[in-house]
């Protein structure tokens, strides 16, 4: 008996599978991440804007992990995109008055190293890149995402 269990632990340990270290569980730490800022879920862009950065997550060779975040209303706007930068969001897109009001406060203060910022607006926020709202996709933010500022 004590040979049948010797010859099977044989067979099954050396299974070369089993010398290589498992896959990790999560690539959140190591992957890049973007992050939706909004001020109000009645924005026209909310919807199309999360709808493509999940689409671009999903997308097979990407790392990129989305998160999404709601700005409350008496949340200090500044205070509250340095906290997605602390979070290591490396880009924040942004939509809604409240939410474009945040980043433009934040980046007239000095522009975080590291993180890029895009605004889904009519109009532009000096330091960010701008996304028309009627053009929202996940290839128009697929350039804007997978690139990084130096830092």
């Amino acid at each position: 008996m004590a040979g049948v269990i010797g010859v099977l632990v044989w067979l099954l340990g050396s299974d070369p599978a089993a010398a290589r270290p498992p896959r990790p569980v999560s690539h959140v730490d190591t992957a890049t991440r973007a992050c939706l800022l909004t001020s109000t879920d009645s924005d026209p862009g909310v919807a199309r804007t999360w709808a493509a950065m999940r689409q671009l997550a999903a997308g097979g060779t990407s790392s990129v992990v989305v998160q999404r975040y709601h700005l409350p209303d008496e949340a200090d706007g500044a205070t509250y995109v340095n906290t997605l930068v602390q979070l290591r969001c490396s880009t924040i897109v942004s939509t809604g008055a409240g939410a474009r009001a945040a980043v433009a406060t934040t980046l007239a203060a000095g522009h975080p190293r590291g993180v890029r910022f895009a605004v889904v607006a009519d109009r532009p926020v000096a330091g960010a890149t701008r996304v028309d709202p009627g053009s929202v996709s996940a290839q128009a933010l697929a350039g804007l995402i997978g690139r990084r500022e130096r830092p």
